[in-house]
């Protein structure tokens, strides 16, 4: 165990982890706290601790980052997967600074061999939107950063999107200021009461089957007012990618991709045939899409309950080599390459604590 651990270790004797736990929640809800916890933040951001500490205790340990969508506009409902374009860019360039950036598959080889010496870090995409095309691939391609796309593969060349696009677009088109939805009342009178509507009904649906979501959402986007099987529009940050910009990213040596299920299903949910289908059908759409096997996968929702012991089996024998969950924290030899970790970068994460984020900082703390 490395020297730093001891006074982690210590620390955590005295304060457990459930106790960290509510104390990292506390900021995270109370504004007073919240407000404390990011002038914190900033501060040890500036002091530059969190690249010591990066250097001295996770020097050989792969750091694996988790976008979705990159826009240049606003939403009209704020929505964590979506982050802006200048961010975006604020946080590939702090990246290509302090970390050597490399691919999905090389940085797994380099973790299994013991050859990561310094700061590594691996950039991903999840469900494929058209957006990773416009807005991220030309910030990739101008800095030459690797990334892998996980592609939802039933949505892509279509006028479909994923089901939580259809909730956010519901709710961002509405006249109604209020909704009764299992079993709570939402108030819709603002965008910020929306979106804060838009989470809270996204977490009640992921605990559905995915049929019953489905119908759920149709019934959801029809109380709304809206058309469920309206097309999503060309400029739509909602819009998934097409079979000709897959294959320009292919083209450029930069981008790799992987399966996310054909139709973005929690596979927990599934039964074995229906799993087994999922994962068969979006990797088969991948080599389809792209030419190349299919050997990476990103498990939709992708935390611990999602998938299990047959989930992996299942991929294995699909041809996966690598998946990723969104398990937050670093990868070292010892994690399981078809349970990879990663770290979430949402709308509403200011740069300092990105930065103590992809260091492992707050991870180490309260993880």
């Amino acid at each position: 165990m490395r020297w730093l651990d001891g006074p982690f270790l210590e620390f955590k004797r005295y304060i457990n982890r459930p106790c960290l736990r509510l104390v990292k929640h506390s900021f995270q809800c109370y504004p007073m706290l919240r407000s404390f916890y990011r002038l914190g933040s900033k501060f040890i951001a500036k002091t530059g601790i969190p690249q010591l500490f990066h250097r001295l205790a996770y020097r050989d340990q792969l750091t694996v980052i988790m976008y979705h969508g990159i826009i240049k506009e606003p939403l009209i409902i704020e929505d964590w997967c979506f982050i802006d374009e200048h961010s975006f860019h604020l946080q590939i360039e702090y990246l290509k600074r302090y970390f050597e950036i490399v691919s999905l598959s090389e940085g797994v080889r380099r973790m299994g061999r013991g050859e990561i010496k310094r700061p590594t870090a691996v950039i991903t995409f999840d469900d494929g939107y058209q957006n990773n095309f416009d807005v991220a691939f030309p910030i990739l391609w101008e800095e030459g950063i690797p990334a892998t796309i996980f592609l939802t593969t039933g949505l892509i060349n279509t006028d479909d999107t994923v089901w939580y696009g259809r909730v956010n677009l519901a709710l961002s088109k509405t006249q109604r200021t209020h909704i009764e939805w299992n079993g709570f009342k939402f108030d819709l009178s603002r965008s910020d009461l929306k979106a804060k509507a838009s989470t809270a009904i996204q977490e009640s649906l992921k605990k559905l089957e995915h049929p019953k979501l489905m119908a759920a959402i149709r019934r959801m986007t029809s109380e709304l007012g809206d058309d469920p099987d309206c097309s999503i529009a060309m400029d739509s940050p909602f819009r998934m990618l097409d079979k000709k910009a897959i294959g320009e990213m292919a083209a450029s040596g930069l981008i790799e991709f992987g399966a996310h299920t054909h139709h973005h299903s929690i596979l927990s949910h599934l039964s074995d045939g229906e799993r087994e289908n999922e994962i068969r059908q979006s990797t088969d759409a991948v080599y389809e899409l792209t030419g190349q096997p299919c050997k990476y996968f990103a498990y939709p929702n992708g935390r611990a309950e999602d998938y299990n012991s047959k989930t992996i089996q299942d991929l294995k024998t699909c041809g996966i080599q690598i998946a990723v969950t969104t398990i937050s924290g670093p990868n070292d030899r010892r994690t399981p390459v078809m349970e990879l970790r990663r770290y979430g970068i949402g709308a509403d994460l200011p740069m300092a604590e990105f930065q103590l984020m992809v260091h492992h900082f707050v991870n180490r703390i309260f993880g």
